[in-house]
């Protein structure tokens, strides 16, 4: 809430030390705001409300290293394909991509419509999309959790600035017209995400009209690097659509989809066949040839789509910093589509995978299967790459509380007789209580 903060030596972020930021607890007023664009208090906001709508969300672009950020190409492609979507620069160094609604709309609608474009950016599902969560819930101890908030723009009306479509930085009065021109409904944002999806995938091979979106877009063109990736995928679909003679249309998917060189040839391919003729798992939709162009949304609803059932996506890990137990908060898709937040007390009921499945159950009423002790570990570790370690609010450490139990417990009512006393009343003297 404040203007310290560090520059990461590594990435080039902008981090602050802890305790120089923290939720007000009171509504924000207009004095904040003009706190705000004076440059003296720096406001971030979370987009849902307790009732799960918002009127804005944003892409959090954020690279590993920020002076390898190629600003140039999401400028282009929101120009290109003609997105509701402005770019503003973000306090890190890094690009928020924003859309604004005309009314409160259910967060989730904000939600999903930034989830279908990031394929056109070359993003992965898992990139930050505010708002984080779309229901906001209670913790174990039933307090009302915030989530997450982002940093407004325009801070000290030049800092996390817009930008036009040529990259140059623009006045707030001009951003403030753009934003009333670029205003969308929940229907319009359907429209858009839905016309974009069906354009985008034209010029795919037809066999894949039923199948994953992603090796349908891979398809446009002959394939050179990627081959071992693609084929896997293509011989997992190909086992669900062509389940008789899987092998023969994968072989032929070769021929089709890559530039055969002096490795890749029918004998080479058969080889992988073979190896393949046992059971193999599903989709590698994570990895980085399909994460770029995968169109979720579009994928379960086909049939030989990804409908796998897996662990569910947890994203948004916060590590509350409490000594010497830490606690953890991160966020789960329940089965309706909402992303909730889930708290777990302690490092036990993170690292332990029964544990960790009852808790989301109990928080998410969605119970995941059980994997493999390897599976799971990489699960936690994915997790834990993306952690943001925060203070605890002041007066919530146990040793806060317990001197706030102490204090309130030795000021409440005195004992003044010998009754009072074994009654659990405090008796004073001079030194001691």
């Amino acid at each position: 809430m404040n203007k310290n903060g560090y520059k990461d030596p590594d990435t080039g972020k902008l981090k602050f030390n802890p305790g120089d930021y923290g939720w007000s607890g009171k509504l924000i007023t207009e004095e904040d705001y003009n706190q705000h664009l004076n440059g003296t208090k720096s406001i971030g906001i979370q987009p849902c409300n307790d009732n799960g709508l918002a009127c804005f969300g944003a892409i959090d672009i954020d690279p590993k290293v920020y002076k390898n950020l190629d600003i140039k190409f999401y400028l282009d492609t929101i120009q290109q394909k003609e997105l509701p979507l402005i770019p503003i620069k973000s306090k890190s160094g890094g690009l928020h991509l924003y859309v604004f609604t005309k009314e409160l709309i259910q967060a989730k609608e904000i939600k999903d419509f930034l989830e279908q474009v990031l394929f056109l950016f070359k993003l992965p599902i898992t990139t930050e999309i505010f708002p984080k969560q779309t229901k906001l819930n209670n913790n174990t101890d039933d307090q009302k959790v915030n989530g997450n908030f982002i940093n407004l723009p325009y801070f000290n009306k030049n800092e996390r600035v817009a930008l036009d479509p040529s990259g140059k930085e623009i006045e707030l009065d001009l951003f403030l017209k753009v934003v009333g021109m670029n205003l969308m409904t929940s229907a319009k944002l359907k429209e858009i995400s839905d016309n974009i999806i069906k354009l985008e995938l034209m010029g795919g091979a037809e066999e894949f009209k039923d199948g994953p979106p992603c090796l349908e877009i891979l398809s446009k063109q002959k394939m050179d690097d990627g081959r071992d990736r693609f084929l896997y995928n293509y011989m997992v679909f190909a086992k669900k659509k062509y389940a008789d003679d899987w092998s023969k249309k994968v072989l032929q998917a070769g021929r089709n989809y890559f530039e055969f060189n002096e490795t890749w040839t029918d004998d080479y391919i058969k080889k992988k066949i073979k190896n393949w003729e046992k059971d193999t798992k599903g989709h590698t939709c994570s990895d980085q040839l399909l994460a770029p162009v995968c169109v979720k949304s579009e994928c379960v609803k086909r049939k030989f789509g990804d409908k796998k059932i897996d662990w569910p996506m947890m994203t948004n890990l916060i590590k509350v910093d409490f000594k010497p137990d830490p606690e953890y908060y991160f966020t789960v898709a329940n089965k309706t589509g909402h992303s909730v937040i889930v708290h777990a007390k302690n490092v036990t009921q993170l690292r332990d995978q029964k544990e960790l499945g009852s808790l989301i159950m109990a928080q998410v009423n969605v119970l995941p299967p059980p994997i493999k002790p390897l599976d799971f570990h990489a699960l936690i570790n994915a997790l834990l790459d993306t952690v943001d370690t925060v203070q605890p609010a002041p007066g919530t450490r146990p040793m806060e509380i317990l001197k706030k139990h102490l204090k309130e417990y030795i000021n409440g009512t005195q004992a003044k007789t010998y009754a009072s006393f074994e009654s659990g009343n405090v008796l004073k003297d001079e030194v001691y209580a």
